[in-house]
């Protein structure tokens, strides 16, 4: 479930692709001039096509009230011989979310988080911070927004559909991945797989299965309720 998180901890807040700083140095040609801005790095710049998709893909999901989805996460690591597949659900409202995947359910109202184990019938309770989390599950479709050098990669036609693969580097190298690959559903406007690669040679692949938007969600969805679960241990972290 940790790796999980990396995805779902993979709330819009603004659009996609902030426009860099002006490079102080002074254009050596007009022909580089001319060029689009970009930070003094050169590797700093954006694939404007790939801005767009995002952009477009963004602005779909900040415009929805809640939505579900049901997916496949497969985990696998060629070197240690690991290739492992599981099935999961995220809902989402706003910044609250719940997450149901390999036995456990995590419930977030958007201050506390509920993370119940049923192997062990244990609910573990905490204070729910996600400025210290990788990307946040609220932020499942949206996480490319900010922090991210992006390319398009890949145009093709998969049943009918023009589906379009997106690459993403982290611009903080202390982030526990080294790149993201999303593919999105050029008419549909929607995100139908992502690929992590960490630094430990693990690829985290999540494909969706199914999208509902503005599903009817009341606020105790989000919230762990006990008494559906006799006998249960609760560890409050807080």
């Amino acid at each position: 479930m940790k790796h999980l998180l990396l995805l779902f901890l993979l709330v819009p807040a603004i659009s996609f692709a902030q426009k860099p700083a002006k490079s102080p140095s002074k254009p050596k040609t007009r022909k580089t001039a001319s060029k689009p801005k970009a930070n003094s790095t050169p590797t700093d710049g954006n694939d404007k096509k790939a801005e767009k998709i995002l952009d477009d893909v963004s602005k779909k999901y900040k415009s929805l009230k809640s939505f579900q989805a049901k997916f496949t996460y497969t985990l696998e690591n060629k070197a240690d011989n690991i290739k492992e597949t599981q099935t999961g659900t995220i809902t989402t409202s706003g910044h609250k979310f719940k997450v149901e995947m390999a036995g456990q359910e995590i419930y977030c109202d958007g201050k506390t988080m509920y993370t119940y184990n049923n192997e062990t019938n244990e609910v573990s309770i905490s204070d729910y911070t996600p400025k210290d989390a990788d990307v946040n599950p609220s932020e499942i479709f949206t996480m490319y927004q900010k922090g991210f050098l992006c390319r398009l990669i890949e145009e093709r036609t998969e049943g009918g559909r023009v589906m379009q693969t997106i690459e993403l580097i982290p611009k903080d190298k202390k982030k526990t991945f080294f790149k993201v690959k999303v593919t999105v559903d050029k008419a549909a406007q929607q995100i139908n797989k992502s690929i992590i690669f960490d630094k430990n040679g693990n690829i985290y692949t999540y494909s969706v299965v199914k999208q509902t938007p503005n599903v009817s969600i009341d606020d105790k969805f989000f919230i762990f309720n006990k008494a559906k679960y006799p006998g249960v241990q609760v560890i409050d972290l807080r």
